[in-house]
């Protein structure tokens, strides 16, 4: 044996033995059972001196794994902006003593005091009719109107028609009115123009006096007033049979002069260019008012007042 090696054997027996006090020192109950085993121990054989005399054979490596890595947990990031968090120091916690809480007492609110309802007292304002523009047609407007008058005999300027009142009543006054105080005639005209009154002798038409009565005449349609409608009979009946006869109405050239002049004043300059004048005949006392003109559908401001062609004292 190389003296490098017992001393190597030499010093690990040591080492060992050094333990085995220690181990003894820290159980003091081992010291028997270590004292018996060193004893035992202490006798060798022969084959026991000649097994520690050879060398040792040559130690194994082991190769032991690295210890696994701690486990990190991925923290999920916090946004400031929405999560804040808060941060808990382990001090100990000093209940506050309560304070007392002075309660402030309001005053009671005073409820307004009910004002006492005043009398409303409604006032009754009466409607006031709206004033009305009358026209009343002055002597130079009539002149005019005869100027007129003559254009429209020749064919020529706008449609005039004027409607009667709808009320029968109405009508026959107004029927009354105009053949008593205005001059109106009545005629009946056939399909060749001619016109027939019973006044004349039997088939023998009427030569009208243009220079007295209008050459404007007015058809009359509809429910024809009572007296109109005697008047026709006693006409067909005078001149036997008439060729399609229809009733007219015919005026003095002064009244259809004033009508004429009156719708000129309200129409304007643009009479001559109108195609068509609608109204209506109204009769309010002893006046007969011509109403709700009408150019070209447009509705025009303003009432005619025809001028009477004689004086009359009441209803025919």
């Amino acid at each position: 044996m190389k003296p490098a090696t017992a001393q190597y054997i030499s010093v690990g027996i040591t080492l060992m033995f050094a333990i085995w006090i220690v181990w003894l020192w820290v159980s003091p109950d081992q010291v028997e059972k270590v004292k018996k085993t060193v004893v035992e121990k202490e006798p060798q054989t022969q084959a026991e001196a000649q097994a520690e005399q050879t060398p040792p054979a040559k130690p194994m490596t082991f190769v032991l794994p690295a210890p696994p890595k701690p486990k990190v947990v991925a923290k999920t990031p916090v946004v400031a902006a929405v999560v804040q968090e808060v941060v808990k120091e382990n001090k100990p916690v000093v209940k506050e003593a309560s304070k007392p809480i002075e309660k402030q007492v309001e005053a009671p609110i005073e409820k307004p005091k009910p004002t006492p309802k005043k009398e409303m007292v409604k006032k009754v304002v009466p409607k006031v009719a709206p004033v009305e523009e009358v026209v009343q047609v002055t002597p130079t407007q009539v002149v005019g109107g005869r100027a007129l008058l003559r254009v429209l005999e020749h064919g020529k300027g706008p449609q005039i028609e004027i409607a009667w009142p709808a009320n029968a009543g109405k009508r026959e006054g107004l029927y009354d009115r105009l053949r008593a105080c205005f001059g109106m005639e009545n005629a009946l005209m056939d399909a060749q123009g001619n016109l027939f009154r019973s006044n004349e002798v039997r088939g023998q038409r009427w030569e009208i006096n243009l220079d007295r009565f209008s050459g404007f005449l007015r058809q009359a349609s509809g429910r024809l007033p009572r007296k109109e409608q005697q008047i026709s009979h006693a006409i067909e009946r005078r001149h036997g049979h008439l060729n399609d006869p229809v009733m007219v109405r015919i005026f003095p050239r002064r009244v259809d002069a004033s009508l004429l002049g009156g719708l000129q004043a309200i129409v304007g300059s643009g009479y001559m260019q109108a195609r068509s004048i609608h109204a209506r005949y109204d009769m309010q006392g002893s006046h007969i008012l011509v109403r709700d003109i009408q150019l070209d559908g447009r509705k025009l401001e303003g009432v005619i007042e025809l001028s009477q062609y004689r004086q009359c004292a009441g209803r025919a």
